[in-house]
C-alpha cells in the first residue's frame, strides 16, 4: 500500500515503479499464492525442505539466467511472456495442488525450487537499473512475503477445505498457466493487406440545363438592347 501511494503521488523512484509494475504484478504473485496454498498442505518436514529449496532455486535463477534463457529461447515467441517464467510457475503451483497427498509432500521441494528459479529469472529480466545491488534482495523478499503469508495463514487453520478447495484452486491455476503459455505459442499470421483494384474512371456525361427552354425564358427573360439616341457609333 505504501508503494502504491508513493507511485500515485509521483514520489517513488525507479525501484518503486519496478516493484509495482513487475514484482507485485498479477503474473508474479499468482503462482506464489498457489505455491503457498500447496505448502500449507504438506507436513512440517516437507515444508521446511520446500522453503530451503525455494531459496536455493532463487539463487540459481539469479546466477544462471543465461542457461535458462538458452533452453527456453527455442520456444517460438517465448520472449513475449518473459520466456514463460509466469506460465511455468503457475503450472507448477497448479500441478502441486492437484497432486495426491503423499505425492505432494515429495514434489513440494523440487516444485518450490522451480518457482524460486523462475521468479528470480523474471526479476533479472525486468531489472530497470542495470545491475543495481538492491534488485536481488528486493525481488526475493517480494516473493517470500506472499509465499509465507499464504502458507503460514492456511497452516494455522484446520485443513477442512483441502478435499474441495485444493483441487479447485489447482484446476484454476492449471488452466490459467496453460492459456497464458499457449497464447505465446500460437503462430502469427503475416498476411499482406488486401488491396482493392482501382475503380475505373467514369466518363463524364454532360448534364442538361434545367433552365433551358420556355421555362428558362420566363424566369430569366432576355435583355433588350438599349437604343442610342444619336444612332450607333454617332457622336452626340
Amino acid at each position: 500500500m505504501a508503494l502504491l501511494l508513493l507511485g500515485r503521488a509521483g514520489l517513488g523512484d525507479t525501484l518503486t515503479r519496478w516493484m509495482l509494475v513487475s514484482v507485485l504484478s498479477f503474473e508474479r504473485i499468482l503462482p506464489l499464492v498457489g505455491l503457498g496454498a500447496a505448502l500449507a498442505l504438506v507436513p512440517r518436514l516437507s515444508f521446511a525442505f520446500s522453503l530451503a529449496a525455494f531459496c536455493a532455486g532463487s539463487a540459481i535463477g539469479w546466477n544462471a539466467q543465461s542457461l535458462y534463457l538458452s533452453l527456453v529461447a527455442r520456444v517460438p515467441h517465448a520472449s513475449e511472456h518473459l520466456f514463460l517464467t509466469g506460465p511455468l510457475a503457475t503450472l507448477a503451483a497448479g500441478l502441486l495442488l492437484l497432486a495426491p497427498r503423499r505425492l505432494r509432500a515429495v514434489l513440494a521441494p523440487p516444485f518450490a525450487a522451480l518457482a524460486g528459479l523462475l521468479h528470480m529469472v523474471a526479476m533479472r529480466l525486468t531489472d530497470p537499473t542495470l545491475h543495481d545491488p538492491r534488485i536481488a534482495p528486493l525481488g526475493f523478499a517480494a516473493a517470500l512475503w506472499p509465499l509465507l503469508a499464504v502458507a503460514l495463514t492456511l497452516r494455522a487453520f484446520p485443513p477442512r477445505w483441502t478435499p474441495i478447495g485444493a483441487p479447485i484452486l489447482g484446476s484454476w491455476l492449471l488452466a490459467i498457466g496453460l492459456l497464458h503459455g499457449a497464447a505465446s505459442l500460437v503462430p502469427r499470421r503475416t498476411e499482406a493487406p488486401l488491396l482493392l483494384p482501382p475503380m475505373p474512371a467514369q466518363p463524364s456525361v454532360p448534364r442538361a440545363n434545367p433552365f433551358a427552354g420556355a421555362a428558362g425564358d420566363e424566369l430569366f427573360p432576355p435583355s433588350v438592347p438599349m437604343s442610342r439616341p444619336f444612332g450607333a457609333g454617332s457622336a452626340p
